[in-house]
């Protein structure tokens, strides 16, 4: 790690060690409640009462259902049998501009399985507020120029490996490339240094597989034709990884 790395990761840490992670968990006869956050994202407040605000939303709708949930339960007699959400926020890296999140929904509402979904949050700390990954960029469509080919490619070869010899599936959506659009893309710093040297692709269950597959998740490294295309003032929060 650079000398200048060194510092940025040191900064970071120090503010991270004035705050906590929250959990917040709510539980009853028809719902089990989770929702957290990291305390690199406690420490901004504006995205703290964010998380505290959608907590108390989620948690309010989330009952509202579940009591309706437990009577139909009680009519099947379904036994001890209780709605559930979950929503785990996680720190995929960050730089002294940049604040990367990612996190995992899960929700039972007496279906044959959970429902589970995967998401991302890019927070500006100059302008104080959540931007996208495209908005990195000089030009949106650069980010797919760059990285289409290289993203399907890894995505058909995990495929490979969990499908085995005969990999290609009846159902043609769970063989092609899902668009970008539809996917959560996170910048990664896989070295804590304060830099991002990769950008995470996650696909949720149904878009790049059946259920049973669960999510796919596809990372990729940061180029240097990766950064030339960056606006210049995101620049400094990337670094690419030896090819």
């Amino acid at each position: 790690m650079s000398r200048t790395g060194t510092i940025i990761a040191a900064l970071l840490c120090t503010a991270a060690a004035d705050t906590r992670a929250v959990k917040i968990e709510r539980n009853s006869a028809v719902l089990e409640f989770t929702y957290e956050w990291p305390a690199e994202a406690s420490a901004i407040p504006a995205l703290d009462r964010k998380f505290q605000a959608e907590a108390a939303t989620l948690y309010r709708r989330s009952l509202i259902l579940a009591r309706e949930d437990h009577k139909i339960y009680q009519q099947q007699q379904r036994g001890s049998i209780a709605d559930f959400y979950s929503k785990q926020w996680t720190t995929a890296g960050e730089s002294r501009k940049l604040l990367s999140l990612k996190y995992q929904r899960s929700a039972y509402t007496g279906g044959a399985h959970p429902n589970t979904d995967y998401g991302v949050l890019l927070w500006d700390r100059a302008r104080r507020r959540q931007i996208t990954v495209w908005n990195l960029f000089l030009r949106p469509q650069t980010l797919s120029a760059l990285m289409r080919t290289p993203y399907c490619q890894a995505l058909d070869s995990e495929r490979r490996k969990r499908r085995g010899k005969d990999w290609k599936l009846g159902l043609a959506e769970f063989n092609a490339c899902p668009k970008f659009t539809d996917l959560a893309l996170a910048p990664v710093d896989g070295n804590s240094n304060g830099r991002f040297d990769a950008v995470a692709f996650i696909a949720s269950p149904y878009l790049a597989g059946p259920y049973s597959e669960g999510k796919y998740e596809t990372v990729l490294p940061v180029t240097r034709q990766l950064i030339a295309a960056l606006r210049p003032q995101y620049r400094n929060s990337f670094e690419a990884q030896r090819q």
